[in-house]
């Protein structure tokens, strides 16, 4: 194993892929620690995508695609104005309410730093603010895209884990919210404290015209959340009647989404989920790899011997997040440490949706964290900054969301309180 880690670790730092890296090293692994045959590398990478809840992703990432090419996002914008706009640096708070909004259609949160930053980090440029602020706003207030439902780490985390992937979108919504408050209330007070200007204030008719066309928009996160609760539609069902959706309402409502541009989408989500899923397969071999050596157990066991409380697992578990989120993207953080977690927090009668929402809400802050920092270095880049400046104005958002993360971990309701409701 620890040849695997020299060499996983030794890749990264040549800037290769992690999904290359994952790769080489299990196939390291399998030719000098086992005697398995060859194709035993390849089976395990193909059942590590063989899932029917994964195909809900590339559906999900479509849907926010075409959503995005037909016009929401203008839309979000406005709509988010209305009640926002108004305070001491509206633009900035418009992100993060915008970045609540659009998170219950993409489920990504690349998706929504690359979609509202490129449309309000320019104009909060423009208005005055910091180019480092506008990136940090972005960055950090994206996060949030894979925290409220749907979620595509959370289909992959219930994928691989066996948990049910309705209760963690449910078990997601108040951490969500949580942290796009805890945001809106640093980004208020930091505007205050810099003079960041209010955005343009609506009247009442204004907001009324803009509340009816963005309706459409915002009726789709209840569309796939209220599909969910009902029991009518499973999450990878709902994300296919989010598709057509999306077509109807950005080709015949908002008439701003082409034939051509629909080919495009299904072009960039094609590259997309190649990627994904092969870092989701290279990710299982590696998974595999530890269950074979019996690892998670022997984690398990140890735990019980150093830890006696619930309390502290879930704080080894975000501290470890913490610190992985820095140098490895979510998606294969999330297979390489769901299962291996999942027996220990079992072991200690965790909660599997409070124990996930602790791991992906750990794992989401990674997000705007150099150097990975995926968020992040859209952000900066749109913003033209430098991304250790960027990194210094996301600080006070940092600390705000850590102190959410305390809050879930303390308070397990925050997590189960929905999924109990809803579904018992």
């Amino acid at each position: 194993m620890l040849g695997f880690i020299v060499i996983f670790f030794l890749l990264i730092i040549l800037s290769m892929p992690i999904a290359i890296a994952l790769g080489v090293g299990g196939i390291f692994f399998l030719i000098k620690e086992t005697s398995l045959p060859y194709l035993a590398i390849i089976q395990r990478m193909f059942t590590g995508i063989d899932s029917f809840p994964l195909m809900a992703i590339p559906f999900f990432i479509i849907a926010g695609s075409l959503m995005n090419s037909g016009g929401i996002t203008k839309r979000i914008i406005d709509f988010s104005n209305i009640f926002v706009g108004f305070l001491r640096g509206g633009l900035a708070a418009i992100s993060i309410v915008g970045s609540m909004i659009f998170a219950g259609i993409s489920g990504s949160s690349v998706a929504d730093a690359s979609g509202l930053g490129s449309i309000l980090i320019p104009a909060m440029n423009n208005q005055g603010y910091d180019p480092e602020y506008s990136a940090a706003i972005n960055a950090t207030s994206s996060t949030v895209g894979i925290i409220i439902p749907p979620s595509i780490p959370m289909v992959i985390l219930g994928s691989i884990a066996g948990i049910s992937i309705r209760d963690l979108f449910m078990g997601g919504i108040i951490p969500g919210v949580l942290s796009g408050l805890s945001m809106l209330i640093v980004s208020t007070i930091i505007s205050y404290k810099r003079k960041y200007p209010k955005y343009k204030t609506v009247t009442l008719k204004e907001a009324v015209k803009t509340i009816i066309e963005a309706l459409p928009a915002i009726f789709m996160p209840i569309l796939i959340i209220g599909g969910i609760i009902s029991g009518i539609v499973t999450p990878t069902e709902v994300a296919v009647i989010a598709i057509v959706y999306a077509i109807i309402i950005g080709r015949f409502w908002y008439k701003e989404l082409t034939v051509r541009r629909v080919f495009d989408v299904l072009k960039e989500c094609g590259i997309q989920m190649s990627i994904v899923l092969l870092v989701i397969s290279t990710a299982s071999v590696v998974s595999w790899i530890l269950s074979y050596l019996f690892i998670p157990q022997a984690l398990a066991e140890w735990c019980m011997l150093v830890f006696s409380s619930k309390i502290e697992i879930l704080l080894l578990i975000a501290i470890t997040c913490l610190i992985a989120g820095t140098v490895i993207d979510v998606s294969p953080a999330l297979i390489l440490f769901g299962s291996v977690f999942s027996i220990v927090a079992n072991k200690f009668g965790i909660d599997p949706i409070h124990y996930s929402l602790v791991l992906i809400f750990s794992l989401s802050i990674g997000l705007f964290t150099p150097p990975v920092g995926t968020t992040l270095i859209i952000s900066a880049y749109i913003a033209k900054t430098n991304l250790l400046s960027s990194f210094k104005a996301c600080l006070p958002f940092l600390l705000a969301m850590l102190f959410v993360l305390l809050l879930l971990i303390l308070f397990p309701p925050l997590t189960t309180f929905l999924p109990n409701l809803l579904f018992g």
